[in-house]
C-alpha cells in the first residue's frame, strides 16, 4: 500500500496512548488464564452457546463485521463498482496483495454464498488479468516476468466517482461521466511500490497471491472456472520455480521481496545489495504448491498434482536451515550465509513473526512445532527496549525489536509502517496459528484491541505505535474503513475448525476455546454450493462427531474429513466431547424479510442521506429477489447482490433507530477524533445505491466481466423495474 508517513514524536505517541481508551499500557486482556465467572447463555445473530459470554460475544462480533450491520464496519462497504467486487478502501482505490493477505484466506470458507463468491473471484481476478507476461509495463514503466504477480491492480470505468467509480480522491474519479462500460485506466505494479525501481520482483506477493487464488478456486469447487484460471496459476508456480535454489531447494528473494512492504535488503559480501533465502517465501510456496496441487486434482489432472507435491516436499525438507535450535524460523539467510532474525543475536538479532504464523496457519509445519513457536513468540520474545514484546497492544507487530538491516526506504521509524507497525490483515494467520496451538489469549485480545476501531469506524492500517494508534494521516477521514482490519476478525473464523479445503472435501480441526462448552454457528461455511452448518458440545477436546446423524471418531491428529461433491445441499456437523450428548445443529438461517413495496419508509430512505437529481428505484431490488427466490434462483449471483442492497437498507434503518434512541453503541477512542455519524449514514445509503447500480451494470452487459446472463434472470429483471 503506498503511503507517505508523517508522525509525531516517539514521546508525543506515548502520551496521546495514555489517553487511547481500551489500549492504555498495561491493558486488562479480554481473556486470561484464569476462568471467568461471567458464564451462562448467549444468543446472537451469528453464534449462541454455552459458557463466558464474552468470548461468545466476540465471536458473534466477528461474524458480524462480515455481513451488512448496523453498528461495525462491515465488507459490503467496501464495495467497488468498477470492478463489481471488493477495495481496500473509500481513498484506496486499488486491491493489494500483501494487505488483503491474511484477512482474505482466514474469511474464505465464508465468501463462498453469493455475492461475497463473485467479489472476491473479481477483486483478485485483476492480479492475473494483469500479471506479468514478459511485455506487459507496470506504473513504473517495468516490463514484469511471466507469471509475476504485483503489488496493487485496479481497472477503473467510466461512470464519474459519484456513481462509485474511477478514483475518488480525485475530481469525478478522473473518469468519463457517461456509464457505458468502457475501461478508462487500468493500472499494476510489479514491484513494491513504496521501495525503490531497483528492488526485486514482488516474490513475496506473488506466492501470497498462488495461495489465495488456489484456496478460493477450492472453496468455490467450480470445475470450468478452476480450469480456466489453472493456466495463470502454472505460469506463476514456474515463475516462482525460478528462484529456488537447486541444492537447497529454497527460494531466493532481493530487496523490497517481502510481503510486508520494502524492508528486506539482504546483502553481497561487499556489503551491496544481494539475495538471500527470505524464509516467508519457501514457507508460503510449500502452502501455495499443495494448494495448486489440489486445484490440479480438481481438474482432473493427476500427474501435474504430484510433481507440485513433490517440488512442495523438497521444500519443506530445506526449511530446517532456517530454523534455530529454540524451534523458530529466522528472517532469512544471505547467500554469504549471514542469518537475519536470530532472536537476541548481536547483529540482526530481531524476531521475524510472518514466517512463523504463516508456518502454522498453513501446517508446514507439526503441531508440535507449531505449538513450541507460538509459545516461543508469546512467551520469550520480550525485551527492555519498547515495546516491550511482539504483541504490546493486542495485535502482533511483524518484529521485535527493530530492524538494523534495512535500507531506509518510507518511514522506518520503528513502531511505524513495516518496522513495527500493526498490520491487522496477517493478524488473521497468527490468529490460525495460536488457534491449533490451542492458544486463545492472544487471538481474542487482538479482535478485542481492533474490535472498538471497526465500531468507531476508525480501522484503519497500517496501526502506527507498535499497533496501537490509527495511521495519521488518514484520521482527517470523517471515517476510516479499510480491508486489512478483517484479519483480525476473520482469524477467529476460520481459526475455530480451519477449513483444510482439497479436491474431494473439506477437513475440519475443531479448536474449542477454553470456556465455551456449547458453540453454535449460524452462519454456514461453504464447500461450492454445499453449506456447512457446524455445532460443538462438551467443554473439552472433541473425539467424534455426528455428521447428518451419523456418528465419526475423529482421526488420530483430531480432524475430521468431509468428502463432499459441492452440489446444493446442507451438512450439519456437530462435535462431541467424550461424555457429551448431541444436543445438534445450528437450525438453518430465516430467509431476509423483503418490505414491501408499498413500504415507502424503508425504501426511501437512502433517499434522504443521499441526494441525486436521479431518483433510485430501490424496490424494484424487493421485487427482483422476491422472484428469484420463487422462482428457485435465490442462490445465484444476481439474487444475492440484491439481497445484500436490501440488508445494508435494513442495516440503515436499524442504525437510524438506534441513533435517534441514543442506544447506538460508539466507542470513544480518546485522543482520535470521532467519526462523523452523518458521513458513515451517507456511506450506507450511497453503497446500497452503488451496489444496486453495480447489478444493473451486469444484467446490461455493461460490467468488467461481461459475465452472461440467464435470459429468465433478465426477463425478471424486467418485471421488476430493475433494468429496462
Amino acid at each position: 500500500m503506498n503511503i507517505k508517513p508523517n508522525h509525531f514524536s516517539c514521546f508525543c505517541l506515548l502520551i496521546l496512548a495514555s489517553l487511547f481508551s481500551g489500549y492504555t499500557f498495561g491493558q486488562t486482556p479480554v481473556i486470561s488464564d484464569k476462568s471467568n465467572t461471567n458464564s451462562g447463555h448467549f444468543s446472537g445473530k451469528y453464534i449462541s452457546g454455552d459458557g463466558e459470554i464474552h468470548l461468545l460475544d466476540a465471536l458473534n462480533a466477528a461474524f458480524e463485521s462480515t455481513r451488512p450491520s448496523p453498528i461495525m464496519a462491515n465488507l459490503p462497504l467496501l464495495y467497488k463498482r468498477d470492478w463489481n467486487g471488493y477495495v481496500e478502501g473509500p481513498v484506496w482505490p486499488c486491491w493489494w496483495i500483501q494487505n488483503t493477505f491474511g484477512a482474505t484466506y482466514s474469511m474464505m470458507p465464508f465468501l463462498g454464498e453469493e455475492p461475497y463468491a463473485s467479489w472476491i473471484a473479481n477483486s483478485q481476478a485483476m492480479w492475473f488479468d494483469q500479471m506479468g507476461d514478459d511485455h506487459r509495463k507496470d506504473g513504473r514503466g517495468l516490463v514484469g516476468p511471466d507469471g509475476c504477480l504485483c503489488d496493487a491492480a485496479y481497472f477503473h470505468l467510466n461512470g464519474g466517482s459519484i456513481n462509485g467509480f474511477g478514483d475518488p480522491r480525485q475530481p469525478g474519479g478522473a473518469v468519463g461521466e457517461e456509464i457505458d462500460g468502457k475501461i478508462n485506466s487500468q493500472g499494476v505494479w510489479f514491484n513494491q511500490g513504496d521501495g525503490a525501481i531497483d528492488g526485486d520482483w514482488f516474490i513475496g506477493t506473488t506466492v501470497a497471491g498462488l495461495i489465495l487464488e488456489s484456496d478460493r478456486l477450492l472453496v468455490r469447487h467450480d470445475v470450468k472456472a478452476a480450469t480456466e484460471r489453472l493456466l495463470q496459476l502454472k505460469r506463476v508456480a514456474a515463475f516462482l520455480d525460478t528462484r529456488r535454489d537447486p541444492k537447497l531447494n529454497l527460494l531466493l528473494g532481493g530487496k523490497g521481496s517481502n510481503l510486508l512492504a520494502p524492508s528486506y535488503a539482504p546483502r553481497k559480501s561487499d556489503g551491496s545489495i544481494g539475495q538471500g533465502y527470505l524464509t516467508e517465501l519457501s514457507v508460503n510456496y510449500v502452502a501455495g504448491l499443495e494448494r495448486l496441487a489440489e486445484v490440479c486434482l480438481l481438474c482432473n489432472q493427476p500427474d501435474e498434482a504430484g510433481q507440485y507435491r513433490l517440488t512442495a516436499a523438497k521444500v519443506r525438507q530445506g526449511l530446517p536451515r532456517l530454523m534455530t535450535p529454540e524451534g523458530y524460523f529466522i528472517r532469512g539467510e544471505d547467500v554469504t550465509g549471514t542469518r537475519r532474525g536470530v532472536f537476541g543475536a548481536e547483529k540482526h538479532g530481531y524476531f521475524e513473526t510472518q514466517p512463523n504464523h504463516y508456518a502454522g496457519a498453513f501446517r508446514v509445519v507439526d503441531d508440535n512445532s507449531n505449538r513450541q513457536i507460538i509459545r516461543f513468540m508469546l512467551d520469550k520474545v520480550k525485551g527492555t527496549a519498547e515495546p516491550g514484546s511482539i504483541a504490546p497492544h493486542g495485535l502482533i507487530i511483524p518484529n521485535y525489536p527493530g530492524y538494523d538491516d534495512h535500507v531506509g526506504e518510507g518511514d522506518m521509524t520503528y513502531g511505524f509502517w513495516c518496522n513495527g507497525g500493526g498490520w491487522p490483515a496477517h493478524q488473521g494467520t497468527m490468529d490460525m496459528a495460536c488457534f491449533r496451538a490451542e492458544e486463545y489469549i492472544h487471538p481474542f485480545n487482538a479482535w478485542a484491541a481492533m474490535r472498538p476501531m471497526m465500531e468507531a469506524f476508525r480501522a484503519e492500517t497500517p496501526l502506527r505505535s507498535w499497533g496501537l494508534l490509527p495511521w495519521e494521516g488518514t484520521l482527517q477521514q470523517p471515517f476510516n474503513i479499510v480491508y486489512d482490519c478483517w484479519g483480525a476478525s476473520g482469524g477467529l473464523l476460520r481459526g475455530l475448525f480451519e477449513y483444510d479445503y482439497t479436491a474431494k472435501g473439506v477437513r475440519l480441526w475443531p479448536h474449542i476455546p477454553t470456556g465455551i462448552t456449547r458453540l453454535e454457528q449460524k452462519l454456514p461455511a461453504s464447500f461450492g454450493q454445499t453449506r456447512i452448518f457446524i455445532g460443538a458440545t462438551g467443554g473439552g477436546k472433541p473425539v467424534k462427531a455426528i455428521v447428518n446423524g451419523k456418528e465419526f471418531q475423529l482421526e488420530a491428529d483430531g480432524s475430521l474429513f468431509l468428502p463432499l461433491d459441492g452440489l446444493p445441499g446442507n451438512i450439519h456437523v456437530e462435535f462431541l466431547t467424550a461424555n457429551s450428548k448431541s444436543v445438534g445443529t445450528p437450525r438453518l438461517p430465516a430467509k431476509i424479510l423483503i418490505p414491501k413495496n408499498r413500504d415507502s419508509r424503508f425504501w426511501n430512505l437512502p433517499a434522504q442521506l443521499d441526494s441525486l437529481s436521479q431518483t433510485i428505484n430501490f424496490a424494484s431490488a424487493g421485487i427482483f429477489l422476491n422472484s428469484m427466490e420463487m422462482a428457485n434462483l435465490g442462490n445465484s449471483f444476481e439474487a444475492g447482490q440484491a439481497r445484500v442492497v436490501i440488508e445494508i437498507l435494513a442495516a440503515l434503518k436499524e442504525r437510524r433507530r438506534l441513533e435517534a434512541n441514543g442506544t447506538l453503541h460508539t466507542p470513544k477512542l480518546e485522543g482520535i477524533p470521532p467519526a462523523v455519524i452523518a458521513a458513515i449514514d451517507k456511506l450506507y445509503a450511497t453503497q446500497a445505491r452503488i451496489i444496486l447500480g453495480g447489478l444493473q451494470d451486469h444484467l446490461k452487459g455493461l460490467s468488467l466481466q461481461r459475465f452472461s446472463v440467464n435470459p429468465k434472470v433478465l426477463r425478471l429483471a424486467k418485471d421488476a423495474g430493475l433494468i429496462k
